[in-house]
């Protein structure tokens, strides 16, 4: 779908993260990955204190698109004030998204929007993925099939090209029912109000779906 050589150029930086992560940790040792969250959470652009809990879930092995295997580790947190988190330990990319609302997601779809966000954040940061410029036509084309299939009251979101595909990200109505989702003429991905991962930028789950190849 798009431009291979931008796709490698992007999991380059996701993979040398696993790799050093690896080295790190080992691939059984959950004190460390436990303690890398901990640090993670405590830095003042996050929560600034410390988590009262940190707890090892599981590791999950991935094959990614053009990398092969790499190991990111999922942790569950609790805060002293309470707020209870899931987060992902891989290297550089040590991450949560956060909000009570998604604690309902599973384990296995969260992971996915983790390796679309750890795709989509170091390409928006040096350019690869632009996410301002003028649509070519594509947008509103593909707005005009969602409404052949039968959305409505359709608002536009971020915006994303990656190579010659122009990615939407919108909020919508089908039947008095409230949808997110992303996409283009070819492909989409929408989500109800009623599905967790409304909650989430509907653009990581996509990207999520294009770069993991199996995992287990």
């Amino acid at each position: 779908m798009w431009n291979r050589a931008i796709v490698v150029s992007m999991l380059s930086f996701l993979v040398s993260a696993c790799v050093q992560e690896y080295e790190m940790f080992g691939s059984s040792t959950k004190k460390p990955i436990e303690e890398k969250m901990a640090e993670w959470l405590s830095h003042p652009a996050e929560f600034g204190v410390a988590p009262k809990s940190v707890s090892f879930i599981k590791t999950y092995n991935a094959k990614l698109i053009s990398y092969g295997n790499v190991q990111i580790h999922l942790v569950s947190y609790t805060m002293p004030d309470g707020t209870v988190g899931r987060g992902f330990v891989n290297g550089g990319l040590t991450w949560s998204f956060l909000g009570s609302d998604l604690n309902a997601i599973s384990d296995d779809d969260l992971f996915q929007a983790y390796c679309g966000w750890a795709w989509l954040f170091p390409a928006l940061q040096d350019g690869s993925v632009q996410n301002k410029f003028e649509s070519s036509g594509e947008e509103e084309r593909f707005f005009d099939k969602l409404k052949k299939e039968g959305y409505s009251d359709i608002h536009p979101g971020g915006r994303y090209k990656i190579g010659t595909s122009e990615l939407t990200e919108f909020r919508t109505k089908r039947n008095g029912t409230d949808f997110r989702g992303v996409g283009d003429t070819n492909s989409d991905l929408v989500f109800p109000a009623s599905d967790p991962r409304f909650n989430l930028p509907s653009i990581y789950f996509f990207l999520g779906q294009q770069i993991v190849q199996s995992v287990n």
